[in-house]
């Protein structure tokens, strides 16, 4: 599957929300329980922070998931890569990260994200040469 990315709106609430209940609640209710009307308020707040970091990916004119980036002195740090269910194991995650650490690399950008401790992402992320430089309670920060 091809994909592509658009700019993420406002009214991409309600996808965003979604991908955050199907692929992170596990994982937010392990470390800190889930709390419906917070993570409503903490979603909210998120877009109105940082909206132009994030892309929607866009597969066959459909919206199937977030990539959120920005820098972070001076690494380039992947913030969110979320992929409806549907539409993951399409190897669709994997060549976003591929192709962005290829362009990272070509200059010499070191690239960086983290990971909660609970989820199994982080054995992808180890297969695309991350490796663990800093861990919390409830996180993995990986760089390569």
């Amino acid at each position: 599957m091809e994909y592509t990315f658009r700019d993420c709106l406002f009214n991409d609430y309600d996808l965003l929300f979604r991908l955050k209940e199907e692929n992170f609640k596990k994982y937010i209710e392990e470390c800190w329980g889930w709390d419906l009307e917070d993570q409503h308020r903490r979603l909210k707040e998120d877009l109105e922070l940082n909206i132009s970091r994030k892309k929607i990916i866009m597969v066959n004119g459909n919206s199937v998931g977030v990539y959120a980036t920005g820098y972070l002195d001076g690494d380039f740090f992947i913030e969110e890569i979320n992929i409806l269910k549907e539409y993951q194991n399409y190897k669709i995650g994997s060549r976003i990260l591929n192709n962005q650490l290829e362009e990272n690399a070509s200059k010499g950008i070191v690239t960086k994200l983290r990971v909660f401790k609970n989820n199994p992402a982080k054995n992808l992320y180890e297969r695309l040469g991350f490796k663990v430089y800093k861990e919390i309670e409830t996180h993995y920060y990986m760089e390569k």
